[in-house]
């Protein structure tokens, strides 16, 4: 007479898991002075907003988990988003077996627990899909406030830029700014 039995095998993690999106572009930057006078007059409107200067010569700003990287050089911008959560998976998993005929019960525990981590493993795929879709949205909510930020420090940067031109061509005897119309008038006497 063969016995039958029942074996439940329960496995659990907690795992980190991160999500991340990263988007990069130039910003549009007028040749008026030589590069590294202009790269001078971005560092400069990026730190009035915050951004530090690394070792490399970057200039970062960090706001959570999102990290704002420039390149005063040659202009590159890179906007990075991470998410990072630490999530517990898991996975149960029922299995029967009889004493005098199929597996044993060694052999269908071990194959039970094998399925179980499959499930925490397919688990943690889709939390890291979830949390990539995270990184991804607030990476697009982030540019919205952005872009038009980096729109204010070129059109600075720019008009910084023709001053200093101006004033290496000759006497400046007049400047007028209109920062709603966004226009800019320098007369010079050469």
């Amino acid at each position: 007479m063969s016995r039958a039995y029942r074996i439940t095998v329960k496995e659990s993690e907690t795992r980190t898991l991160k999500g991340s999106d990263e988007i990069s572009t130039k910003l549009e930057l007028l040749d008026i002075l030589p590069p590294e006078d202009t790269a001078t007059l971005l560092k400069g409107a990026l730190a009035e907003r915050g951004f530090k200067e690394q070792e490399d010569g970057t200039l970062i700003r960090q706001d959570g988990g999102l990290t704002v990287t420039v390149d005063p050089c040659d202009g590159s911008v890179s906007v990075k988003s991470e998410v990072s959560e630490s999530v517990g998976l898991e996975a149960k998993r029922h299995g029967s077996g009889y004493d005098d005929i199929g597996p044993n019960q060694s052999s269908l525990k071990d194959r039970l627990k094998e399925q179980a981590k499959s499930d925490i493993d397919r688990k943690a795929e889709q939390e890291s899909a979830r949390l990539q879709g995270q990184a991804t949205e607030a990476l697009e909510k982030h540019l919205d406030e952005l872009q038009p930020e980096l729109g204010r420090v070129v059109n600075k940067v720019t008009r910084e830029a023709l001053k200093q031109k101006a004033r290496s061509m000759g006497t400046v005897t007049e400047v007028h700014e209109d920062a709603e119309a966004g226009n800019l008038t320098i007369k010079i006497e050469v």
